[in-house]
């Protein structure tokens, strides 16, 4: 048996070699499954699945489940054996769906957008991929309209009870706290009505809120890192979509002025949805265009507005530029794009964004 690494593409020729050889192809997360898939509840999507995941469970262990977060976050699916009453909600990249021979119980697909266009090859193997979470004997999926529509059109069968959470009909929760951000209003209410399945009766609204009201943000997803003056600077180093560019803009407050950054890896991904936003007006945004393809983006909005558009070469350029932005309260490093071009990853970009703006806010 050879256990497949989830970072390489599965289509590579030697994997089509070692099948012809008899080999037993699998992976840590479809090990896992094979064993543990009834006790489990599966979360994927594009963006906004480890907010899910990890608010599910809080939300479960609140109402006295022993739910663990695994997978993509929390405990890896490898290191885990639950107590056969244990609830393990795990999170799945696409890499780790495509490779799965198992599914679990629940599924939950947050969203369905174009990314990782450069492991699957195009974006209808990437929804597949996604898909295959539930192809494999799972019972129920908890998704939106949009993933539906998504998942038809590629004539994909669904799993015999599908709940869907309709963006429209959500109430957002009033005050200051991260699931009330407005992209995250539909993540909470897929996290209850998977809630649901596992405990097999609805959330009240009192058990929600108290769940809402006690989460706290994950790292480098509209985190708060810095406070200087009234700037608040914040990492959302996980934003490599337009879409979840959009969502991080959104949840600024309505009277923001905002110091955007964006750039970073080149995956020629389409970012029309961030132009027609900042061309909008909903938010004042000066637009930073960092490395490496930061001048894709939002390049209506520069030829609208070249006033409000700072080109420049380096991250530690971009802090300055928004630190010296007159009136800016928030700085807001949201990419549109993953962080490989010139760190080792988004946790290595955020460290020095940190190391950044501390070097800024000295005094000279």
């Amino acid at each position: 048996m050879v256990f497949l690494s989830p970072g390489i593409p599965w289509h590579q020729p030697f994997f089509a070699e070692l099948r012809a050889a008899g080999a037993t192809l699998s992976s840590a997360a479809d090990w896992y499954l094979h064993r543990y898939a009834a006790q489990t509840v599966g979360v994927t999507g594009t963006k906004g699945k480890s907010t899910t995941a990890s608010f599910l469970s809080h939300l479960l262990r609140r109402l006295g489940a022993d739910a663990v977060v695994a997978g993509n976050i929390g405990t890896p699916l490898s290191d885990l054996a639950p107590a056969p009453d244990a609830v393990v909600v795990a999170e799945l990249s696409s890499q780790q769906c495509a490779l799965v021979t198992a599914s679990p119980r629940i599924s939950v697909i947050t969203n369905l957008f174009e990314d990782h266009l450069d492991w699957h090859g195009d974006i209808d193997a990437y929804h597949g991929a996604k898909a295959n979470i539930f192809a494999h004997g799972g019972e129920v999926l908890v998704t939106t309209p949009q993933v539906l529509a998504a998942l038809e059109r590629l004539g994909i069968a669904l799993p015999p009870v599908v709940r869907t959470v309709d963006p429209a009909d959500v109430t957002r929760p009033e005050g200051d706290y991260v699931m009330a951000y407005e992209h995250n209003v539909v993540n909470g209410a897929l996290a209850a009505a998977a809630a649901a399945e596992v405990l097999g009766r609805a959330v009240t609204e009192d058990e929600f809120l108290g769940a809402v009201t006690t989460f706290e943000a994950l790292p480098h997803r509209l985190q708060v890192v810095r406070r200087t003056g009234d700037v608040r600077w914040i990492d959302d180093t996980l934003a490599t979509t337009g879409e979840s560019v959009v969502a991080a803009l959104r949840s600024m407050r309505p009277d923001d002025r905002v110091a955007l950054i964006v750039g970073g890896m080149d995956r020629q991904l389409d970012y029309d949805q961030i132009d027609d936003y900042l061309l909008s007006g909903a938010r004042d945004v000066h637009l930073i265009q960092g490395p490496t393809n930061g001048t894709a983006i939002g390049r209506r909005f520069a030829a609208a507005r070249p006033a409000s558009v700072h080109p420049v070469d380096s991250l530690q350029a971009a802090v300055q530029v928004a630190a010296a932005v007159p009136g800016v309260t928030a700085v807001l490093l949201s990419p549109g794009a993953a962080s490989y071009d010139l760190y080792a990853n988004y946790v290595a970009k955020a460290a020095a964004f940190c190391e950044l703006i501390d070097a800024v806010s000295r005094p000279n």
